[in-house]
């Protein structure tokens, strides 16, 4: 199982979100992807993301967010993350703004990648203190040291 500091970058890595909404977060999410030439078809994407927020909210509680979809136009398993410092309205499950996002893609071939990746992101945004921690950092390289520090264990 790799950790999420090997899947992340600084390019990968937003410290300051600008979007206002469930609709920009994941448009600007997509675009950190297009931007690294990860993902080549941003509209497949962003289909594939809506239509996964239509069956149930990805917003998980505690200011979290795992927005994720299975598409072919991602060659393997991508990751990427975000904080928003004002937090957005995401029909989270607790009804609270989400700060945090993570936005995994896969392509259907590795489903086990994406699915432990899931659970890893899950166990590691149980913790209160790295919460905090990621609210707190003020730029993509604290944060990437954030995640070397929690996986580390």
């Amino acid at each position: 199982m790799e950790f999420l500091y090997e899947l992340l970058n600084e390019n990968l890595i937003r410290s300051d979100l600008k979007s206002a909404s469930k609709d920009e977060v994941l448009n600007e999410l997509a675009d950190i992807l297009v931007a690294n030439e990860i993902i080549t078809d941003k509209i497949s994407l962003m289909d594939k993301l809506v239509e996964r927020e239509k069956i149930e909210t990805t917003g998980v509680g505690h200011a979290i967010a795992i927005p994720h979809a299975r598409t072919e136009a991602v060659n393997g398993l991508a990751l990427c993350f975000g904080v928003s410092r004002e937090g957005i309205d995401y029909d989270a499950l607790d009804g609270k703004p989400v700060n945090i996002f993570f936005l995994i893609v896969s392509n259907e071939e590795n489903k086990n990648r994406y699915i432990q990746l899931l659970a890893r992101i899950s166990r590691i945004c149980r913790k209160d203190s790295f919460r905090e921690k990621i609210l707190n950092s003020e730029s993509e390289k604290e944060i990437l040291a954030i995640f070397k520090e929690e996986e580390k264990f």
